[in-house]
């Protein structure tokens, strides 16, 4: 489960688009921060996606990914021409492929390959429509599987796209809006699939010859609603709404929310900022990485956390042509020291046991750590001072998160033997957490 959002520029303070996303997927599913510069491919080039081999194109563009590291392609990222894309699982009505891309592979394959969002929509269509979308979407759970929506956004525009198999629907967005795990286009896009109207009918999902509300025809209620997708998306609006002009700290905190209660997700329900559960509906979703973009036309900034729970987090700057300095090696399958996402779910599984009175504490500390890195990308040129502002982002929030480490090593484990507490034990162990 996720959630992914875009304000375009007439509701920002500086006239930039910010872009967001929570990437939502079991608990100790790693993600790696990668950049991957610009490049020609021979004329014969195929890319190997991560079930289909499909044919390259000539040039590809620079990236910054998020990626889940079993899998080929994204769950977001942006690339070099000032586009950034995040998905969302979607369940439909449409008959599902065995294999073909899934959406992170086609949310890859956007970036690598298109310079705008409106040409992105193009590139993302064409390829639903040759290759359709397919295969187990999940790392340890092989039966998960969905379709994808889309946010695509640059720093003058913004499409959702909406897919059910390989049918689709898409529209330009102006504002706030926020899309999570459930359809929400009905009869009012500004694209869509050819003979659409043909195809719902052929399925059984449409009678007579009006307009084809896409939702309603291809959607699965249960399933979103299970998902929380409406709940969470008004969580998101409603918040980014209430601020007036939306600055990046804003987007930030929107990706930090726990609800009304804010009790980190303590009920059935998933939250914007998830933290695993045992209970059924909230099992295998956890925010594994997050990412805020502010896209202006100078030079768009991205802060990735590249770590899991937004909210025990630290969004880091990062440009195309400074690179990932800092950052460190990847992480590996299994607890590795010198992984900083495996450093900071050390944290957060000590974190997790008493998680509103570790924020409590914790907040104040992370606010203005990041509060000085916002203000210290805003202010940087040349490409030098921005590695700079990179190195020390790292630096600072790995040591930040290193002494809150020895901190709660120091206190006693709180909660019991409660089934919570069960699960995050046996998540522990079997991620070789020390």
């Amino acid at each position: 489960m996720c959630d992914t959002f875009v304000v375009t520029g007439e509701a920002t303070a500086d006239g930039a688009v910010l872009f967001g996303k929570n990437s939502d997927r079991e608990p100790d599913e790693p993600q790696v921060i990668e950049r991957h510069a610009a490049a020609s491919h021979p004329p014969d080039a195929q890319v190997h996606c991560t079930y289909l081999r499909i044919a390259q194109v000539p040039k590809t563009h620079g990236v910054i990914l998020s990626r889940p590291v079993w899998m080929w392609g994204a769950e977001m990222g942006a690339n070099d021409q000032g586009l950034v894309v995040g998905n969302e699982a979607v369940f439909t009505r449409a008959p599902q492929q065995a294999v073909g891309l899934l959406g992170m592979d086609l949310l890859r394959l956007i970036l690598e390959r298109a310079s705008s969002a409106s040409q992105g929509v193009e590139q993302l269509t064409g390829l639903l429509e040759e290759h359709g979308q397919g295969g187990a979407c999940g790392y340890r759970n092989h039966s998960f599987r969905y379709d994808n929506s889309f946010l695509l956004a640059d720093p003058e525009d913004a499409w959702l796209v909406e897919t059910a198999g390989r049918a689709w629907v898409a529209k330009r967005i102006r504002g706030v809006r926020a899309i999570s795990n459930g359809l929400t286009l009905g009869e009012r896009y500004d694209r869509a699939s050819v003979n659409l109207a043909a195809h719902a009918r052929d399925l059984g999902l449409l009678r007579g010859k009006g307009p084809v509300d896409f939702a309603r025809c291809f959607g699965q209620p249960g399933l979103t609603w299970a998902a929380a997708a409406r709940r969470r998306r008004a969580c998101v609006e409603r918040y980014l709404g209430d601020k007036g002009k939306v600055m990046v700290a804003d987007a930030m905190g929107a990706l930090r929310q726990h609800g009304d209660d804010g009790q980190a997700g303590a009920g059935l329900r998933q939250t914007v900022c998830a933290h695993a559960s045992w209970l059924p509906t909230r099992r295998f979703g956890q925010t594994t990485s997050s990412m805020v973009s502010q896209l202006s036309a100078r030079r768009p900034i991205h802060f990735l956390t590249g770590t899991s729970g937004a909210c025990t987090s630290v969004f880091k700057p990062l440009w195309h042509d400074t690179g990932l300095v800092g950052y460190g090696p990847p992480p590996a399958m299994r607890y590795d020291a010198k992984s900083q996402w495996w450093r900071h779910e050390r944290l957060h599984h000590l974190a997790i046991r008493e998680l509103p009175q570790f924020l409590e504490r914790f907040v104040p500390e992370r606010e203005q750590l990041e509060a000085e890195l916002i203000a210290a990308a805003q202010g940087v040129v040349n490409p030098g001072a921005r590695q700079a502002v990179t190195e020390d982002a790292f630096a600072r929030a790995g040591a930040i998160e290193d002494r809150w480490v020895e901190r709660l090593e120091q206190r006693p484990a709180q909660g019991g033997a409660s089934l919570g507490a069960l699960l995050w034990k046996l998540l522990g162990a079997r991620a070789q957490l020390p």
